[in-house]
């Protein structure tokens, strides 16, 4: 994270691409003795634990408080992903295993954020290969057109779209500043979390008899987690959504630990192709849909930005389109879509496999 800063390169190599560069790095070079099964278990752990942290800072009653335009567009950027999703499984069906799960973890990722393309993909078994080669995909994908958000995405859309109506500058925290952390607030948010972790795990042995069925450890995770993000206390508790970034962090380097050169040359192409045309047919068909129900120009970037990449890269495209307003809203979207994309992701999947296998 302080690298990125001290580089200056936020623009380009987030925190997120840094650590599964480094992963792939220590793997391919061999510049330490790792072992798979142990990178493998990690980043499942970090992933549990990282996903109540994140959903904490919810506030779904906030949220539908929101201006029309800023919920609107949030779902028709979900509606979007969604439907293209749905076609690219059947348009890949017989070049891509299992394009049914592809499609949910894009789901996951296009509704949520990364966390959610890998929840999705640990809770359908998905294999370790699969999981690095999305990572890949989506960070190739991603890269590209977040270049395009901070370029030249807004005069360009400006032709297409009204300009927004409002006061641009209203005076509110930056996005990205960090606050101070408690050794008080940590223990709880832990302690909560940790609580959360072990009922649904017990409620996994209860109902099944087993821990096999990681789906719904998924889903109760989440579940469990937005209920607690209900709670004032918890919900403020300052550095919660900052840990849970840096457990990600943490995954982003497992994951790309189990990575093989090898692997991404021979099969990578044909998901990042995948990756590719549900990105941009997703784009194309919230551009359409916010045309339709006259979205504004910022109000889509914001929210496209928040269902596509999750509240962390907010405060970069407010600063691009200069309009420090939609900042509060973009961050709640992020968060909400964090918090519905396990639930989409995992559906789309079964029905997917139902209907193409």
């Amino acid at each position: 994270m302080k690298a990125t800063k001290a580089w200056k390169v936020e623009k380009y190599l987030s925190p997120v691409v840094l650590s599964y560069l480094t992963g792939i790095l220590l793997a391919n070079f061999k510049i330490l003795p790792l072992n798979s099964e142990i990178s493998h278990a990690f980043g499942e752990y970090t992933v549990v634990l990282a996903i109540p942290l994140l959903l904490f800072s919810t506030d779904l009653m906030a949220w539908f408080k929101h201006a029309k335009n800023s919920v609107l567009s949030f779902v028709l950027c979900v509606i979007s992903g969604l439907i293209c999703s749905v076609i690219a499984a059947f348009i890949f069906k017989n070049s891509v295993e299992d394009s049914g799960l592809i499609s949910g973890m894009l789901v996951g990722v296009y509704t949520g954020g990364t966390p959610n393309m890998n929840a999705i993909g640990i809770a359908m078994n998905a294999k370790s290969e699969t999981l690095v080669l999305m990572n890949a995909a989506d960070i190739i994908c991603g890269g590209i057109y977040l270049v395009f958000l901070t370029s030249i995405a807004h005069p360009l859309f400006s032709k297409i779209l009204p300009a927004f109506k409002g006061d641009k500058q209203v005076n509110i925290k930056e996005s990205n500043e960090v606050e101070t952390f408690t050794l008080e607030g940590i223990g709880l948010v832990f302690s909560v979390a940790v609580l959360i972790i072990m009922i649904s795990i017990g409620l996994c042995l209860m109902i099944f008899g087993n821990l096999k069925q990681l789906a719904f450890i998924l889903l109760m995770l989440t579940s469990l987690s937005i209920v607690a993000s209900f709670s004032k206390k918890i919900r403020n508790t300052k550095g919660s959504f900052e840990i849970g970034e840096y457990l990600l962090l943490m995954f982003c380097i497992a994951i790309g630990m189990q990575a093989d050169f090898s692997t991404l040359i021979g099969e990578g192409g044909t998901i990042i192709l995948f990756t590719a045309t549900v990105l941009g047919s997703t784009v194309l068909l919230h551009l359409v849909l916010s045309k339709i129900f006259k979205i504004d120009v910022d109000t889509l970037m914001i929210t496209s930005t928040a269902a596509l990449y999750g509240p962390v890269f907010i405060g970069q495209i407010a600063s691009t389109i200069k309009n420090r307003s939609l900042i509060v809203s973009g961050m709640a979207t992020g968060l909400v879509g964090y918090a519905i994309g396990n639930y989409l992701g995992i559906s789309v999947v079964h029905v997917l496999r139902g209907i193409l296998y």
